[in-house]
């Protein structure tokens, strides 16, 4: 099976759609897995028209920073997230969770710090935007036991030679929102999440790819044995693909 990633979406959901089936169409994809910012608020998928049709393939999604968490956690807690699997074939995968799809096993952590506002905690859920500790401990214990072949998140581990690069513009959001408010701000020149990296060094596992977004650009580095791959939104011609058949990555214009 082939299994397209799509980066950050931002509640274009039938933007999303549309690119989906002429991937089916075109790349002959089975699947897609959205590396988070999908737009999980109630405003946009709570709102979704009853005749909208499901995915042209099974949609898998994690969360990113730009999404309300407090209100995915509540349609998990009310089982809505059952519903958008039924009716929409969107399986939101939760943060440590680990599934197989076309034969490949996937293991899923989302959440990212914010750079332009401050960061969320909602205290009766216990939900945030940021990766927490014990996230990554759930995580780490259920990777540890099931072994992804492919590991999907939002931002990306910093400070092992990824080489990420963020703008200068946000340098000041880094210091007032990050790290000013006691979060680990990571490698300026090689950014990402320093909870990833506790992921990253914890593993006894290494995945042969890891794919992730949050930056809005198409990076591929190796570090190591493993694959990063960071993928761009959906208007980009330029796809990232898992061949499950093959055990290996695709990059297709289409």
């Amino acid at each position: 099976m082939r299994i397209l990633f799509i980066g950050d979406i931002h509640g274009d959901i039938r933007s999303t759609w549309e690119m989906l089936d002429a991937a089916r169409r075109e790349l002959r994809i089975g699947a897609a897995v959205q590396v988070g910012d999908f737009g999980f608020f109630p405003e946009i998928l709570g709102n979704l028209p009853d005749d909208f049709p499901r995915f042209p393939v099974p949609l898998y999604a994690i969360d990113g920073n730009h999404e309300d968490h407090a209100w995915l956690a509540a349609c998990r807690e009310n089982r809505t997230v059952e519903e958008w699997k039924r009716r929409l074939d969107l399986h939101y995968m939760e943060r440590g969770s680990v599934t197989v799809i076309g034969g490949t096993r996937f293991g899923f952590l989302g959440g990212a710090l914010h750079v332009d506002r401050p960061q969320e905690f909602d205290s009766a859920s216990g939900s945030s935007n940021y990766i927490q500790q014990d996230d990554v401990a759930s995580a780490l214990e259920r990777f540890r036991n099931e072994r992804p072949d492919v590991i999907v998140t939002h931002s990306c581990p910093t400070g092992i030679g990824i080489g990420i690069h963020g703008s200068p513009i946000f340098l000041p959001g880094v210091l007032a929102f990050i790290s000013s408010a006691g979060f680990d701000a990571g490698v300026e020149g090689d950014c990402g999440d320093s909870e990833l990296t506790r992921l990253w060094n914890g593993l006894e596992t290494r995945p042969k790819a890891w794919i992730f977004g949050h930056f809005h650009t198409g990076i591929l580095r190796r570090v190591h044995d493993t694959e990063f791959v960071c993928v761009a939104g959906i208007d980009s011609r330029t796809v990232t693909i898992w061949d499950s058949d093959e055990g290996r990555l695709l990059f297709l214009h289409f």
